[in-house]
């Protein structure tokens, strides 16, 4: 191995362990926000909260972005270990490979499942308040809002399979013919 590939794996695993302190940064922050935002309608800033409602119809945009930030932190954790415990390069130990290996076979799906449904019960929790805030009268506004909840519920199940299929592929993960098979087995 080059001089080179050890300074690069050994950037790899900096680089994983940053970007799992990123992922839980971003969990704890998309909490905080949506805690903060439903808390404030407890609290008395001189503002009627049915004047301002319709600052709720943002809450499955930040979820979503939040979401996706989440994903594309842990799908780069999930290649740089599969990376790091399959390649050949990477002269990871036998406990690396065997940890690697066995995390593919046994994937967390629970945690991003529970971002997903924290999402959704968000948007769910919003489309409730909205709807309380409001009479309805026929027309645009009715459509306006079930479009809005079904598009948005729909744009967050739609990731979460995006990412649970992506994560699949990463796990999925072989050498390229000519590399040393047997450090795959």
């Amino acid at each position: 191995m080059e001089e080179n590939d050890s300074e690069f794996l050994r950037t790899l695993h900096e680089e994983k362990i940053r970007t799992q302190n990123e992922r839980a940064d971003l969990v704890t922050r998309k909490l905080a926000f949506i805690t903060v935002l439903f808390g404030l309608s407890s609290v008395n800033l001189g503002i009627k909260i049915a004047d301002i409602y319709w600052l709720l119809y943002f809450v499955p945009l930040v979820a979503i972005s939040y979401d996706l930030y989440i994903m594309s932190a842990d799908s780069r954790i999930k290649r740089i270990g599969v990376f790091l415990g399959r390649h050949p390069v990477s002269k990871a130990g036998r406990a690396e490979r065997e940890w690697e290996k066995f995390c593919t076979c046994f994937r967390d799906g629970l945690a991003p499942s529970a971002n997903m449904f924290f999402s959704l019960i968000v948007t769910v929790a919003a489309a409730v308040f909205i709807h309380s805030q409001r009479t309805w009268p026929n027309g645009y506004p009715k459509v306006f809002f079930a479009s809005w909840l079904i598009v948005s519920m729909a744009a967050i199940v739609g990731l979460w399979i995006r990412h649970e299929t992506l994560i699949k592929s990463i796990g999925s993960y072989k050498p390229q013919k000519g590399e040393n098979l047997q450090d795959w087995i």
